[in-house]
């Protein structure tokens, strides 16, 4: 009885079958403000002094991104949100009591299962978007490889130059923008 009525009472932060793991456990992802800190700094903090009945884990995503110089191209990592950590729970009240006790000036964007479905997907388990690659068709881009792969909508501007593409993802109520790494091998 005891196990039931804590798989009823964690449903209440969602019905998607697809969050509840095994045990019967909901991870809810949280997006949160780490405003004039360095991100990477900020989840090690948070880590830190959180308790681990609030925090499964924060982490900061990044993506590859290529650099030229020796006259060569090397693939490097940058943060794909800069002032933007994540945040996992499976007790959402604890972490935001804690969190507003710890740090009372951030603040905490709750994910949606369909948008962590999509971060984890760009992601993956390793918490970091791969390069992907593709064409430009007739104006219309084309992703072959990569986590970008048939989310070309996503896509809101490309700097061939550079070999990026600014994205626009939704989080919460709105949209947050962000880099991937995307080389564009031919365009006609």
């Amino acid at each position: 009885m005891g196990v039931l009525w804590a798989f009823f009472r964690r449903v209440k932060y969602s019905t998607n079958p697809v969050e509840i793991c095994e045990k019967g456990v909901i991870v809810i992802w949280y997006l949160c403000d780490c405003g004039e800190q360095n991100p990477t700094e900020f989840a090690r903090i948070c880590r830190q002094s959180l308790s681990a009945r609030a925090l499964k884990d924060a982490f900061v995503p990044t993506y590859d991104r290529m650099k030229r110089y020796q006259g060569q191209w090397h693939v490097e990592q940058g943060i794909a949100f800069p002032d933007i950590i994540f945040l996992e729970s499976e007790d959402p009240d604890a972490l935001e009591q804690e969190l507003h006790t710890k740090c009372p000036d951030s603040r905490m964007i709750r994910l949606s299962s369909e948008q962590k479905g999509l971060f984890t997907q760009l992601f993956g388990e390793e918490k970091h978007m791969s390069l992907s690659k593709g064409h430009i068709r007739q104006g219309q881009t084309c992703v072959t490889q990569g986590p970008l792969q048939g989310k070309e909508e996503l896509i809101r501007k490309i700097d061939r130059h550079k070999r990026l593409a600014r994205l626009e993802v939704p989080a919460g109520e709105g949209y947050l923008q962000m880099y991937g790494g995307l080389e564009i091998l031919t365009k006609d």
